[in-house]
């Protein structure tokens, strides 16, 4: 048996290595030189079956015709049963003639795979030689006037065994002078360890037996070794098969690991060269005009390149059987077909195999592997037949890589603009104080932008027209920058700037006049001119840099100044953070109060004005400090929205409100409770999953819980907030716009929101009479309230006049002091229970 061995890497290599390669070829000559000549003059051991050398010659090249192809990592161990002609030419065959037999069959086998280069195929038959040379020297030394038997037996497998074992060696060094190492020790463990050569001498030895015996023997010789040699070739397809789910298993596993699009095209080439045994590997994409080819190659020594080349002849015609008609094309060296053969010339290929590439809905491009190695022939349907399954993981995974990627830019930017969002503004600016913190940077600056009069174009031309101005807006803001910084949509109309690597105060504040001036700009917006100025605050951070949520509350503070003081720009400076011990004390209380409980709710009535039922409570927060006292909301909610903890207060009322709601429903009071949402509530992804699990901890119907929002907080970021409300209202939870009628917008947009009622604001409520302008405000919603079949509430109502008011224009339900002022919710039963008469209101 022989093992012939072809790295993927191919044979073509600098000289250096070529001279390797043949001081190699000497040694190999030498010692089949100096193990064959002395007995090449000899005679047959045994001459009752003539052996001529054309015959030992066609058992080699049938014998080298059925193999066994076994990919070791990326080697591939051809296993042949050559020790078949090889054993009869020692017994029955002048050492001459089996010289002979085995240096032609190398020949023919060359020549008739078309595969082996000049340097390959002198190496593979100086390989022959010294084979058959030291099979010779063993056997004839040992065996040296025996008849058929154990010593002639034991000098067979000597010499096949030897034989078999330096060819091994021989390869090995010829793969190390590639490689830059050999590991003879590996190698000779293999080739000792493998039981193919034992095998294949002992049946041969067989054969040798029973001719010797008798020579009418050799037709059913002849029949077993046919059944022997097709027995191996189907288990050395099937072993080929059982290989190939191997590998098709490790390439999608491969692929599947690959996170970019770069990575699953380098790992498809490597991959589908290593597996389908080729020199080269080539994806090619076509471009949409079809004008040009952009090619990624994988070559022999694993490096990947990529060109972009013009489309030309050879392209159109393997597009046509490609693109066109979505199948695998097979280019075997031998094809007749003039274009294969022309293309495979082109591209300085001798076969290949090329599949269509399906990204989306068509077919985008082509996956290529072409110059099948080693003893392995030419490409076949089964070949064609894999490389078109990796294609299809190849597809999968590139349009997987794409949503990865999308869904990762969608995640870090706005959609309206395309700007970074606040998230990857957070990530750049922690990166950027980390780099001074290392001292690998002097500084960075923060700006924060809030556009003047946003709302006001909102409002009277509607939010169409509001995104297309931040669109503008974010176009002049990036080209005012450039390349200096990075500038992201925080929400709304709210932007930020970052610029690493600077504490220079006076370089920030002329990149800030440059942003300032490029709004100065009027904005074409539905036919008219729009001028849009803007408020910067910039908060820098020196060597010792701060937090960033620190540098950005700092930004926030100086935009806020630069706004109310209408300087339109402002450095951030400590006197701006004057009442900053309060509320830095608010934020590290507030944040024990909420873990501590000691942030309570209190509840305040609504009733049907039309009978006095009390059908639903609001639920007000409220904060009792050790010190200074009772805490108004308008103060520490604020407070909570700054620092983060807006997300664990409102999860705090919710917990506390539906809780009381279930102790009234089981006290036999079916009272439902509605809770305010802030702007930051609507931006919070947690939303969604908190009511739902508070709804079904405390067992409370989703339509016993009403959220109340306001318009300005839903304006914060429209298209998310909406989509928010959507999937609340969808649980069963009750909606409610409070604050209505603030708005100029109010009602135009209204009937894109999912809500179930409206709050009349109190500003119109408190001391309505029947005549007056807030009196025909508060009618137009209350009709308007009833043509869209929404629930009307008035809060503020303080006095029976301004009950009787709302009652004859029609208004649901009223809320105020008139009827109840706010209370713990454990007194809210006890009140109830207690018949009061407030007006036509009874409380029931």
């Amino acid at each position: 048996m022989t093992i012939a061995v072809r790295r993927a890497t191919g044979w073509r290599r600098p000289d250096a290595q070529t001279l390797r390669v043949l001081v190699l070829l000497v040694v190999v000559v030498g010692i089949a030189g100096a193990t064959g000549l002395p007995v090449i003059a000899d005679s047959p051991l045994l001459t009752t079956v003539p052996m001529p050398w054309w015959l030992l010659a066609i058992g080699y090249v049938v014998t080298d015709a059925f193999v066994l192809n076994i990919r070791v990592r990326r080697e591939t161990h051809t296993l042949t049963l050559s020790e078949l002609p090889l054993i009869l030419g020692l017994f029955f065959a002048a050492p001459a003639a089996l010289l002979v037999a085995r240096l032609v069959s190398s020949i023919v086998s060359s020549v008739l795979t078309r595969r082996s280069r000049p340097l390959k195929a002198v190496f593979n038959l100086c390989l022959g030689a010294m084979e058959v040379g030291v099979s010779l020297a063993l056997f004839h030394l040992i065996a040296s006037g025996q008849e058929v038997g154990p010593v002639s037996w034991a000098a067979a497998y000597a010499g096949a065994l030897a034989a078999d074992w330096l060819g091994a060696i021989a390869v090995s060094t010829a793969i190390g002078i590639h490689e830059g190492r050999v590991d003879l020790a590996a190698t000779l463990r293999e080739a000792v360890l493998n039981p193919m050569p034992a095998l294949a001498t002992t049946t041969a030895l067989i054969t040798v037996t029973c001719l010797s015996a008798s020579a009418a023997s050799a037709p059913l010789l002849l029949v077993f070794a046919a059944m022997l040699l097709l027995g191996f070739r189907a288990y050395a397809t099937l072993s080929e098969r059982h290989l190939n789910l191997e590998r098709l298993y490790g390439f999608s596993q491969a692929v599947g690991s690959a996170p970019e699009t770069h990575d699953v095209l380098s790992t498809v080439l490597l991959q589908a060269r290593d597996i389908l045994h080729a020199e080269r590997a080539v994806a090619a994409f076509r471009s949409p005009d079809g004008s040009s080819v952009t090619r990624f190659r994988m070559d022999a020594e694993g490096r990947m390149t990529t060109s972009v080349d013009p489309f030309d002849p050879a392209d159109e015609w393997l597009a046509t059987q490609v693109y066109d008609q979505r199948r695998a094309v097979l280019l075997p060296y031998n094809s007749r077909d003039a274009d294969a053969r022309e293309w495979l010339a082109s591209r300085g290929l001798l076969d290949a195999v090329v599949v269509p590439l399906s990204r989306g809905t068509g077919i985008t491009g082509s996956l290529s592997v072409g110059n099948r190695l080693g003893a392995l022939r030419t490409f076949t349907q089964d070949d064609a037949l894999l490389l078109e399954t990796m294609a299809n993981h190849c597809s999968v995974a590139l349009s997987n890589g794409e949503l990865i990627g999308r869904l990762r830019h969608d995640a870090l930017h706005d959609s309206l603009t395309g700007l970074p969002n606040r998230s990857d503004l957070q990530r750049r600016l922690t990166e950027a104080l980390a780099d001074v913190s290392a001292g690998r940077a002097s500084g960075a600056a923060v700006m924060i932008l809030d556009l003047d009069e946003f709302k006001a174009v909102n409002d009277t031309l509607g939010h169409h027209e509001g995104d297309r101005l931040l669109i503008e807006v974010a176009a002049r803001l990036t080209t005012a920058v450039g390349d200096v910084g990075t500038v992201a949509r925080l929400g709304g109309d709210e932007f930020a700037i970052l610029v690493p690597g600077t504490s220079d105060e006076r370089r920030a504040l002329r990149l800030a006049r440059r942003v300032l001036r490029a709004l100065e700009e009027p904005i074409a917006l539905e036919g008219h001119e729009v001028e849009v100025g803007g408020s910067i605050g910039i908060a820098l951070a020196g060597p010792r840099a701060c937090d960033p949520a620190v540098l950005l509350k700092q930004a926030d503070l100086a935009m806020y100044d630069a706004k109310t003081s209408a300087r339109g720009l402002r450095v951030y400076e400590p006197e701006l953070d004057a009442d900053s011990p309060r509320r830095l004390t608010l934020v590290s209380e507030l944040r024990a109060a909420l873990a501590n409980g000691d942030v309570v709710v209190h509840v305040q009535p609504q009733a049907v004005l039309a009978t006095g039922d009390v059908v639903r409570v609001e639920a007000l927060v409220r904060w009792e400090h050790p010190e200074l006292g009772w805490v108004a909301p308008d103060e520490f909610v604020p407070v909570a929205e700054r620092s983060g903890l807006i997300g664990l207060l409102t999860t705090r009322v919710l917990d506390a409100s539906l809780a009381a709601c279930a102790r009234w429903r089981a006290a036999g009071r079916d009272i439902g409770v509605a809770v305010n949402l802030s702007t930051r509530s609507l931006q919070d992804s947690d939303l969604l999953h908190d009511v739902e699990r508070l709804l079904r901890r405390h067992g409370v119907p989703a339509d016993r819980l009403t959220l109340e929002v306001t318009e300005s907080s839903v304006m914060a970021d429209p298209a998310r907030a909406v989509a928010l409300l959507h999937q609340v209202r969808d649980l069963g939870v009750r909606l409610s716009l409070d604050d209505f009628g603030t708005g100029y917008s109010s009602l135009s947009y209204l009937q894109r929101l999912p809500v179930q009622e409206v709050k009349i604001d109190r500003s119109f409520v408190t001391g309505l009479g029947p005549e007056g302008e807030n009196a025909a405000i508060v009618r137009a919603i209350i009709d308007l309230g009833r043509h869209l079949g929404l629930e009307v509430v008035a809060e503020g109502v303080e006095d029976q006049g301004t009950a009787d008011v709302l009652a004859a224009m029609g208004c649901d339900l009223v809320q105020g002091w008139h009827l109840a002022r706010p209370m713990p919710t454990d007194d809210l039963l006890a009140w109830l229970a207690a018949p009061r008469r407030h007006g036509s209101l009874r409380v029931v």
